[in-house]
């Protein structure tokens, strides 16, 4: 159903964020030191893709690649535990420190340290511990010890003028907690707050089973079994209410998610459509980076049995896999060629109508059933620093049911989307970036733009007079 188009009293004045600030939220997760895979005894063809991926943030720990990658544009978030040191625990922090300015006085390259990765689960299998705490000690050992190490950390960082501005990320956990009751977050709320300017958690994508169950897209239970990007973190935020707690008020990181395309996972098509979607789900959500696991895919595995071995954007061979090109052709896409640090973005008087498709017959399993939960269709508002306005739009649905292995396959509708503008706007110019960077120009008509927003995600240019 087509609506007339809105009159200016109906739009609303919406915010705009920064096309820059989008893409400074992307990163990518590497080991510089696995020498026996890519990412060392290839690392010229590795740094290669990387560089042309447009993606500018990366994870790692200390390395040598860490200067020469600074060279090329791309950053380092640094993670760090008390295995990052030799020293003595009394001298650990100081050494840490004393390593990354040494690093960032020949390039700045290190933007980031964060603290422990997963203790909870490597601390006790490695024999970790900080200042008598942690190792096998059990639990609540554990959280002394990485909240004395992420104390010690923040002051040593932010008391030293050459690493004051670096931005401090707090450690992960690699448990899966509950939010209620039963096996809650170990650390208690706004214990971190003060040794972090960023929360951290991995909410790797895939279904939650702390959501309410109820059938939708060819599903019996959507949000269990569905492998969609905001499955954990938008309409049943299960990962925010158990994760973000301790560091309250302090914003979120992702330093690890994403898919794994192996056997059980999303096929390399389906891993493309969401790769884009989850990158601007996390962003929407107020994530303030999001790395993904991982850039190369590790090992050798051609029967797909090795989940860790499938995470890549890139195959082993390295040839790319699809979810590479559509980031990068979102990256090149929204680029700001000539940004300015002082840049702020305004307002966009803007309504979005969505409108349900009724009846619709699953190509692949042939059910009929309804897609009436338009609130699924998400966008983000983006401008740049020439003024010009970009709208991001995706259908946040489930393309696989991952309960089966493999996944089965659902081509879900593309959703009728009415955009109504002010009447100056007279052109857009519609991207898919998982087709390449050519758009498809549009007319709007006094204000008013139709379209049908698919599950991969839409980039569209306004043009006003």
């Amino acid at each position: 159903m087509l609506l007339r188009a809105s009159p200016s009293s109906a739009l609303r004045a919406e915010p705009a964020q920064w096309s820059e600030a989008f893409l400074e939220s992307i990163g990518v997760c590497t080991h510089w030191t696995y020498n026996d895979t890519p990412y060392g005894y290839a690392y010229d063809q590795v740094k290669r893709l990387l560089i042309d991926s447009g993606i500018r943030h990366i994870r790692d720990g200390f390395s040598e690649r860490i200067t020469d990658l600074g060279q090329h544009g791309i950053t380092t978030c640094l993670c760090v535990g008390p295995e990052a040191s030799q020293k003595p625990d009394a001298m650990k922090v100081a050494d840490i420190v004393q390593r990354i300015k040494a690093i960032n006085a020949q390039q700045p390259s290190i933007d980031a340290v964060e603290g422990p990765n997963e203790p909870d689960l490597f601390w006790p299998r490695f024999h970790i511990s900080y200042k008598g705490e942690g190792a096998d000690r059990g639990t609540a050992s554990i959280v002394k010890g990485v909240t004395a190490f992420m104390a010690d950390l923040y002051f040593a960082v932010k008391s030293e003028p050459a690493t004051a501005k670096l931005t401090v990320i707090g450690p992960s956990l690699g448990v899966t907690y509950d939010p209620g009751a039963g096996h809650p977050n170990p650390f208690p709320k706004a214990s971190l707050t003060n040794y972090v300017d960023w929360g951290n958690f991995h909410p790797y994508c895939g279904g939650n089973p702390f959501s309410f169950p109820f059938p939708y897209d060819t599903l019996e239970k959507y949000y269990w079994q569905g492998d969609f990007p905001s499955s954990k973190l938008d309409e049943f935020p299960y990962a925010f209410r158990t994760y973000a707690p301790p560091f309250a008020p302090k914003p979120m990181a992702a330093t690890e998610t994403g898919y794994s395309t192996d056997r059980a996972g999303p096929s390399e098509a389906v891993h493309a459509k969401y790769m884009p979607r989850l990158f601007c789900e996390n962003f929407r959500l107020g994530i303030q980076r999001s790395y993904s696991y991982e850039f190369i895919d590790e090992f050798n595995d051609p029967d797909g049995t090795n989940r860790e071995a499938h995470f890549g954007l890139v195959r082993r061979d390295l040839t790319p896999k699809p979810a590479y090109y559509a980031v990068k052709n979102l990256i090149t896409l929204l680029r700001d060629k000539r940004p300015h640090a002082g840049f702020k973005p305004s307002t966009l008087p803007l309504t979005i109508h969505v409108s349900p498709v009724k009846d619709y017959r699953e190509p692949i399993s042939g059910q009929v059933t309804n897609y009436d939960r338009t609130q699924y269709v998400h966008h983000l508002l983006l401008q740049k620093s020439d003024g010009q306005f970009w709208i991001l739009l995706w259908h946040e649905i489930a393309d696989e049911d991952a309960s089966v292995t493999p996944p089965r396959p659902i081509q879900p509708p593309a959703m009728p989307t009415e955009v109504f503008l002010p009447s100056n706007f007279h052109k857009a110019v519609i991207y898919r970036p998982n087709n390449g960077i050519h758009g498809v120009e549009s007319d709007i008509i006094k204000g008013h733009l139709s379209l049908a927003v698919p599950d991969e995600l839409l980039v569209v240019q306004l043009f006003h007079h």
